[in-house]
């Protein structure tokens, strides 16, 4: 069923739908993961149109043309960054998740960076396990560059546990 989804940049129409997408995928996870005060926790608006216009976000986009997942990436000096990657659990296991990140892998490669890098719960089936099924590792404390190191530091001060940063040499 796959054939009838389409991953394209996402328009700005799209953008006031995302954090939807993001809260639904955000409610999969058991409190003991995330704490429901951060569940509604979203990408800002701001953040979304400046990825928007920059052509860094992407969605997935329902065989009806609804997004229904999304993802979007920053650029770094030799890493880019995926900054969040959802989509809505009624239209998971679609493998809609692989091609935003395929979406994600080919502009950071056009962009000449070195890796795609992100940070994600270690343990949960669809983060770490997912990601390393994809060729991602996880990084060594000691292999964090500043920008990882600060993120993971900001995750973890609001209570996350488990986050671990891995990177996907491109």
């Amino acid at each position: 069923m796959t054939r009838h989804y389409r991953i394209e940049p996402a328009q700005p129409v799209h953008l006031p739908l995302l954090p939807d997408i993001e809260r639904a995928a955000a409610a999969l996870f058991p409190a003991s993961v995330i704490p429901p005060a951060l569940r509604q926790g979203v990408v800002s608006q701001l953040r979304l149109e400046q990825a928007q216009a920059e052509r860094r976000l992407w969605v997935a986009l329902s065989p009806r043309g609804e997004p229904v997942g999304f993802a979007l990436a920053e650029p770094g000096v030799e890493a880019a960054f995926l900054v969040e990657l959802d989509v809505h659990p009624d239209h998971q296991r679609q493998g809609l998740g692989r091609r935003l990140i395929a979406a994600a892998i080919d502009w950071a490669r056009a962009g000449g960076h070195r890796n795609l890098t992100l940070t994600t719960f270690e343990h949960v089936p669809w983060n770490g396990p997912f990601y390393a099924r994809l060729g991602f590792r996880r990084l060594a404390e000691a292999e964090l560059d500043e920008r990882l190191a600060r993120q993971l530091a900001g995750e973890r001060s609001l209570g996350l546990k488990d986050r671990v940063a891995m990177a996907l040499a491109l």
